[in-house]
């Protein structure tokens, strides 16, 4: 039997739900948009799409991506769902000061390495907490650090435990 990984298909009410959730994430009533998009997307058009009244072309549909300054596929296709944990790692700052302090070892690390203890000292420098000997990093710290790198945070939480750097995962 082949098994195909289909991408969720996406629903007439979704698309309806996102135009009007975007147009109110970004503060703005359907006049607003009918006058800064200077009446190339009319207030009771929309508001038509955004119930479900009126079928969108594609025209119209690139017109107010477009004017939300998002892709097309931001209206069209349902969110991704993130998999990734929640985590808090506890960061050993006495073992980063160490590895800090010798410039050789600093020198030979990936460049992977050197940004993660950058972003770290960058949170110690943010919290205004230099005397601390451990940093607890909140998940979201976790998360831009991987988009920064290009790596998910597994792969993060890999490189810190590779380096002793990690104390509690």
């Amino acid at each position: 039997m082949v098994r195909f990984n289909l991408a969720p298909m996406t629903t007439h009410d979704a698309i309806c739900a996102r135009i009007r959730a975007i147009r109110i994430s970004k503060g703005l009533s359907l006049s607003d948009v009918e006058l800064q998009s200077h009446r190339t997307i009319r207030a009771v058009v929309l508001g038509s799409y955004e119930r479900g009244d009126r079928a969108l072309s594609v025209k119209k549909a690139l017109a107010i991506a477009d004017f939300y300054g998002v892709p097309l596929s931001y209206l069209l296709e349902p969110p991704t769902p993130t998999v990734e944990r929640a985590q808090r790692p506890v960061i050993d700052l006495r073992r980063i000061r160490i590895m800090m302090a010798d410039r050789q070892q600093i020198s030979h690390s990936s460049a992977g390495l050197r940004t993660i203890l950058t972003f770290i000292a960058c949170i110690v420098a943010r919290r205004n907490d230099w005397n601390g000997e451990v940093l607890s990093m909140r998940a979201d710290d976790l998360t831009a650090l991987a988009m920064a790198i290009g790596k998910n945070s597994d792969e993060i939480t890999a490189m810190l435990e590779v380096n002793r750097i990690l104390l509690i995962r």
